[in-house]
């Protein structure tokens, strides 16, 4: 049991206690978002001929306002500068608390997947959805497990 004597030591425990605890939470949201980047492209539903669409997907974990950590966005096409520009775009909308971003950069993404029924985003959508609250949980238990 840890036994605290002072207000300074109960201070620096509890500032190093949520250190501890915003690392938990930075590493299971930049992981859940490399995951939900890799569905999104493993799931596509067309065809993508030139490589621009799948390279304009990518993600990004923002702290207040200002991103952590960028992933996706990869290979040499147009679509990784339009994907990094679009989300870079959505950056000032999320001013508080920490926030997942997941974009499909190439201006046809929405069209393709509203009016053409391809899947572009969809399905990772619905994943995010169902195991976001999963992983908070487990990141819930290992806090309890620290105290």
């Amino acid at each position: 049991m840890l036994k605290l004597k002072n207000q300074k030591q109960i201070t620096t425990h509890l500032f190093k206690q949520s250190i501890l605890i915003e690392k938990a939470l930075i590493f299971y949201l930049e992981a859940f978002v490399a995951e939900l980047e890799n569905h999104a492209k493993e799931s596509a539903g067309y065809q993508d001929q030139t490589g621009n669409l799948k390279s304009s997907i990518g993600g990004a974990v923002l702290k207040d306002g200002k991103p952590i950590t960028y992933k996706g966005f990869e290979g040499k096409t147009e679509g990784v500068s339009t994907g990094k520009e679009f989300i870079n775009s959505l950056v000032s909308k999320y001013q508080k608390g920490y926030t997942i971003l997941l974009v499909a950069g190439m201006e046809y993404a929405s069209p393709l997947e509203n009016y053409l029924d391809f899947n572009v985003l969809k399905k990772t959508e619905l994943k995010m959805q169902r195991e976001l609250p999963e992983i908070m949980q487990k990141l819930k238990k290992q806090i309890d497990l620290v105290r």
